[in-house]
């Protein structure tokens, strides 16, 4: 995973990604839906570390699993998501020092109230509820004007300039376009906010390289 940008309150969700997923040398493999939206349990899962494993993790709660809502998911989710993961890092031969965090962002089952969760691997995956507030991996500034939605070009760029500095073995790729997902009582809304100014030259990459 590269940029997860979100936001919480009483009343409502906001959760963006980028959609660039990169090969082990950085190279563009293609783009991806990094926050997934289960509508029958009124959940958004997302993850930072291995898109992959999020992708997949939601994949598995919505085929594999019976479950009420966000709540009921929180309950399984640490057990399985430990054992998930060793699974995961032997399969695809992952070094030790690489983590990965699951998010969980929805609507209760019991009241309709908002609530999230983290799962981190560097703290086996334990349930951790999220207080109402900004997330914003990896760290970037937030502006004091405008709406999120304003600022998420803003934003998402200060975090891709960042990365940009770093080794190639140390950096997020940050690229593609930015999906935001809303979601209030009333449902769940999707929408591009914008694109990188390379997505086109990201896209030929591609789709050159399949």
């Amino acid at each position: 995973m590269s940029s997860l940008i979100f936001y919480t309150d009483s009343e409502q969700i906001l959760v963006a990604t980028d959609t660039l997923a990169v090969d082990p040398d950085g190279s563009p493999m293609m783009f991806s839906s990094k926050a997934i939206y289960l509508p029958h349990l009124r959940t958004i899962v997302a993850g930072t570390g291995i898109a992959m494993f999020s992708g997949d993790w939601a994949m598995q709660a919505n085929n594999r699993m019976v479950l009420g809502g966000i709540l009921n998911l929180d309950y399984h989710a640490s057990a399985i998501l430990r054992e998930r993961w060793i699974r995961y890092r032997s399969e695809f031969s992952l070094p030790d020092d690489l983590t990965t965090t699951i998010y969980h962002f929805g609507l209760s089952e019991d009241d309709s109230s908002v609530c999230a969760f983290a799962y981190r691997s560097t703290n086996d995956f334990v349930s951790e509820r999220l207080p109402y507030g900004f997330g914003l991996k990896p760290v970037c500034n937030l502006p004091e004007q405008g709406t999120l939605i304003e600022n998420l070009p803003i934003m998402m760029e200060e975090q891709r300039k960042q990365e940009a500095g770093k080794s190639k073995s140390e950096r997020l790729y940050i690229g593609g376009e930015c999906i935001a997902l809303h979601l209030t009582k009333e449902g769940c809304r999707t929408f591009s906010v914008f694109k990188f100014e390379d997505y086109l030259d990201d896209l030929q990459a591609i789709f050159l390289s399949h």
